[in-house]
């Protein structure tokens, strides 16, 4: 998903720098936009996902510590294992929170080019 905003950022980029009369700014703003509604969507399931995935880890970390010391290996390991998984989806949600954020970035520069492009006509 990160791999797929970087590649739309790179041809924004592109786009914004060429600044071509051809360019249809209305068009691209709702193209983005369209983007930027399935990337919202994406970040509420990786936001239901990774807070699942902690409450689960504070569960086994109850567990761990609260029962008897034959069961101490088994939900450790548990724990471990929920622990890591959380770990890597918190920084999946990062880098997608953190790049949906420049995607509005995007938006409001295309807005602005659109703006100008029709005080020019």
């Amino acid at each position: 998903m990160n791999k797929q905003i970087e590649r739309l950022k790179t041809a924004l980029d592109a786009l914004l720098a060429e600044d071509s009369a051809e360019t249809d700014w209305l068009s691209e703003k709702e193209n983005l936009l369209n983007k930027i509604k399935f990337y919202q969507h994406e970040r509420l399931v990786h936001l239901i996902v990774t807070m699942t995935m902690s409450l689960l880890t504070v569960i086994a970390a109850c567990a761990l510590f609260s029962i008897a010391q034959a069961a101490t290996v088994p939900f450790a390991l548990l724990f471990i294992l929920l622990l890591a998984l959380t770990a890597a989806y918190l920084a999946h949600y990062y880098k997608l929170e953190n790049n949906v954020q420049e995607l509005y970035r995007y938006y409001d520069k295309l807005n602005i080019k659109g703006q100008r492009r029709d005080e020019h006509v």
